[in-house]
């Protein structure tokens, strides 16, 4: 598949073209009357007798896929083109696009001018694969246009719930004080406090009467004896002398 820019001048548009495939040889019939309830058929149709071999190009535009017809025998543009379109609210395939009945090789094309005035065409191919290649890439572009819709739409209604949904305010409301990095200070001493402790009286030690009887003991063991202890001693000393002369 080739992609080309087709320059609309009346509309001042540039339109993106798809070439998805290209059929070198088909054949072309004249339709008649419908005369079966259940569908055309290619036997009604004289097969040995094409009213024209043609070479067929199936081109995308935007979401319209134009089956184009043109004579292999001129090089002039297409001489028929049939428009399918596949987007929103469009007809069915199967409505622009009919097989027949008795066969999977034949299709009844619904072609349109400019003015919209349309005629049925008969076209077929030699080949099954050829017939197959063609009704699939029909169906393909078909279905490649319904999900970029769906996509479309999926992307609409998310915008939507969210300009529906109500604007927080975040803006911050009145002063607000900001401490960075800074540590707690430690509580300041009053002056009640600071003259309650200078005025405090000294602390004083506890009345003898109070001490441990352990400690009073160690005491009258190591006093000094009293003078008369020591006179006792001095008067044995006397006696001893007077005895010994």
């Amino acid at each position: 598949a080739t992609t080309t820019m087709k320059s609309d001048e009346q509309a001042s548009e540039q339109v993106f073209e798809q070439r998805l495939l290209t059929i070198p040889e088909s054949f072309l019939y004249r339709v008649p009357p419908l005369k079966h309830t259940s569908g055309h058929r290619a036997e009604d149709w004289g097969l040995a007798n094409p009213t024209m071999t043609a070479r067929l190009e199936l081109v995308g535009v935007d979401e319209v896929l134009e089956i184009r017809i043109f004579d292999t025998k001129e090089e002039s543009g297409p001489v028929a083109i049939c428009p399918v379109r596949c987007g929103k609210g469009s007809p069915a395939i199967d409505t622009v696009v009919d097989p027949v009945v008795d066969s999977s090789r034949y299709f009844v094309l619904r072609c349109e001018d400019e003015r919209r005035r349309h005629a049925y065409v008969g076209v077929g191919f030699r080949e099954r694969e050829v017939a197959y290649d063609f009704k699939a890439t029909i169906f393909d572009f078909g279905r490649s246009v319904g999900r970029q819709q769906t996509a479309i739409e999926a992307v609409k209604r998310r915008e939507e719930a969210v300009d529906d949904e109500p604007q927080v305010d975040l803006a911050l409301k009145g002063p607000i004080k900001i401490t960075l990095g800074s540590a707690p200070r430690p509580a300041k001493e009053s002056t009640s406090d600071r003259a309650a402790t200078q005025l405090a009286p000294p602390k004083l030690a506890p009345p003898p009467g109070n001490r441990p009887p352990q400690a009073a003991a160690a005491d009258q063991s190591s006093a000094v004896p009293d003078d008369d202890d020591d006179d006792d001693d001095f008067g044995d000393f006397e006696s001893a002398a007077l005895l010994s002369g």
